[in-house]
């Protein structure tokens, strides 16, 4: 292989940001035809943007800030939503690939971002916005300021780091477990020698705790209902000792074996390939000056973030019994592919070989087309009955053909408020042209947009899954679904 052809394997900076609008059209076209309904995360987030608040119920608010402001210039939809879980998703592995260039040359990190992009959070969920995705955009930055002070030493990438972990905070609690691997790596380094790292280390904390504040504030004034919430969900079920066994291993079985295997399949063929291939003459380390102390810091440094996230989750049900769901690891799953790189001998001239380089890229080419295909299968354009109880196969648009007719009718003019499940009521909303607003669970507290004054006079719905048989003076929506209009009385909310 000559120079020229290696080189074209080797992705620059535009080459990059080629990749990915390219993989952000295709993966977001393919989920904006063939949906019928929005994921609930997106829902929430169009629900909650009514409202701009220090916190809401289930989470802290930065996602929903961010969605706020971009809805503000462009207006509030289900495909505004799309575009951000896309553009916030494909970000974060911009800056992966960015540190990786820096860590370890082009070619490293070229096959990690290939890797990365194959694991199933990111392809096949690309359209979610939720507190996830936008807590993977400040992982991202945490990591590479992490390595940045690591090697400069500054008290302003200190604060920096402070001020990126109070914007995750506000975005996810979740990551108090980047915090750790933080602490961990600040140990590691012996920071406290260092009067840099120790000043560093404070002022960092102050900047996070200060970004904070406000929404602490608001968590102290009502009630912490994001904590009553995860503890009603998930953090408070105690599990037994049965239930946890079944519950970790069901959650590293599918971080490890279902979500990252795509990863895992390119990483392997490109290290099968390398060894069978005649053409042995890898080229030499991008990074030759760097010391052998160096190169292991760096192992330990991905190690330590590819596995502390993981470890961490499955401790906190075996020790608290808490239930765990999959999509915890989304912020942390794309970490996992240069901590499996860092394991082979000389990772920075391995990984640069021009047959593993190359294939990579087929590898690469060849899932992206399988799971492109299995996923439109799974679609409702797809094999009929496949996968159908996913919340894709909800026909929002029938449900609302005809629930709308019916609704105005029996209100004397168009929804103001709707009652029900948060997905459910939200979607609908979402497809009338009113757009009403949803009261979730009922609770003022849950739905700030709403005041308990205009209550006694709105035109309102619920909506609900249908119970059998169906309630008294219950109207069939669609399938499973039903409607009826109500009247809210002082004291029922």
């Amino acid at each position: 292989m000559t120079a020229a052809q290696r080189k074209s394997l080797v992705l620059s900076g535009r080459a990059v940001t080629a990749l990915l609008v390219i993989y952000g059209v295709i993966w977001l076209g393919i989920h904006w035809v063939t949906a019928l309904a929005a994921p609930g995360d997106n829902v929430e987030q169009l629900i909650w943007i009514r409202s701009l608040e220090l916190g809401y119920f289930k989470h802290p608010p930065m996602p929903t800030w961010i969605a706020a402001a971009v809805a503000a210039v462009v207006g509030p939809s289900i495909g505004l939503t799309y575009v951000l879980g896309g553009v916030v998703t494909l970000g974060s592995l911009a800056i992966f690939w960015r540190l990786l260039c820096g860590m370890r040359g082009k070619a490293y990190a070229t096959v990690a971002l290939l890797a990365a992009l194959c694991i199933t959070f990111y392809c096949g969920r690309l359209y979610y916005y939720n507190h996830n995705v936008v807590m993977m955009l400040w992982i991202s930055i945490a990591v590479a300021l992490t390595w940045r002070v690591t090697l400069k030493p500054s008290l302003a990438g200190w604060a920096l780091l402070g001020l990126v972990s109070g914007l995750a905070m506000l975005s996810k609690y979740q990551y108090v477990l980047a915090l750790g691997v933080i602490g961990l790596w600040w140990l590691r380094i012996g920071a406290w020698r260092n009067p840099v790292h120790v000043k560093g280390a404070m002022l960092a904390t102050v900047t996070g705790l200060l970004t904070l504040a406000p929404h602490l504030y608001w968590l102290t004034t009502h009630d912490w209902m994001p904590m009553r919430y995860a503890g009603r969900t998930s953090l408070g079920l105690h599990l037994d000792a049965t239930a946890r066994m079944q519950m970790s291993l069901m959650f590293a079985v599918d971080w490890i074996f279902n979500r990252c295997m795509p990863a895992w399949v390119v990483l392997g063929v490109a290290l099968w390939w390398g060894r069978c291939s005649k053409d042995k003459a890898a080229p030499k380390a991008t990074h030759e000056h760097v010391r052998t102390t160096e190169d292991k810091m760096l192992r330990e440094f991905w190690l330590l973030w590819g596995l502390v996230p993981l470890l961490s989750i499955l401790a906190l049900c075996l020790f608290t019994g808490s239930y765990l769901h999959l999509q915890w690891g989304t912020a942390f799953m794309f970490l996992c592919v240069p901590a499996a790189m860092e394991l082979v001998k000389s990772p920075a001239t391995q990984w640069s070989s021009p047959a593993r380089l190359r294939a990579a890229w087929v590898t690469f080419g060849v899932l992206q087309a399988l799971l492109l295909a299995q996923f439109w299968l799974a679609s409702p354009m797809g094999l009929p009955g496949y996968k159908s109880s996913h919340q894709n196969h909800i026909p929002v648009d029938k449900i609302v053909e005809g629930l709308a007719p019916a609704a105005h009718k029996a209100l004397g003019g168009p929804i103001d408020i709707i009652i029900g499940p948060q997905a459910l009521a939200g979607r609908i909303s979402m497809e009338l042209p009113e757009r009403p607003r949803v009261f979730v669970e009922r609770n003022l507290q849950y739905s700030p947009w709403i005041h308990k004054e205009e209550l006694a006079t709105a035109r309102i719905i619920e909506v609900f899954v249908e119970a059998d048989p169906l309630p008294e003076g219950a109207v069939r929506a669609y399938e499973r679904w039903s409607w009826r209009p109500v009247k809210i009385k002082p004291g029922e909310y």
